[in-house]
């Protein structure tokens, strides 16, 4: 007898597609996994490349959240590196430290007196002056 006929005999039809739909799934949750891992990789390694001293506004700016609806933070100027859980509103005030491309680097001071620190889509913003200055 050959192997293949040894395991349909063994286990029923239903068994194996049962076993194959787990299998299925596995490969799918740990290859979610992997592109995940690889977007926080990518967005630490542009969170470094974008945050040195070079081009930062001398001194920051002043700004103020436009638009409609959140204007989420992203940990590094990219979208796949959004931050779901911290986001502004417009009319919220924000110190712009730096632009790289289409972003911000901001700080947010909430009203208990809580920082946040990250990227925001230039359209977001409506830049003032600087700060500190006349």
């Amino acid at each position: 007898m050959n192997r293949q006929m040894l395991m349909t005999e063994r286990y029923s039809p239903a068994t194996l597609q049962s076993a194959a739909i787990v299998i299925l799934v596995f490969c799918a949750s740990f290859a979610t996994s992997y592109v995940h891992a690889e977007d926080s990789t990518g967005c630490r390694r542009l969170a470094e490349v974008s945050n040195g001293p070079d081009d930062s506004f001398r001194p920051p700016l002043s700004a103020t959240v436009t638009g409609t609806g959140r204007a989420h933070f992203y940990s590094a100027p990219a979208s796949q590196c959004i931050e779901k859980r911290t986001f502004l509103v417009p009319g919220d005030a924000v110190t712009v430290y730096k632009p790289y491309k289409k972003w911000y680097q901001v700080m947010y001071v909430s009203k208990t007196g809580e920082d946040f620190e990250g990227w925001v889509e230039e359209d977001r913003l409506r830049l003032g002056s600087h700060l500190g200055g006349d």
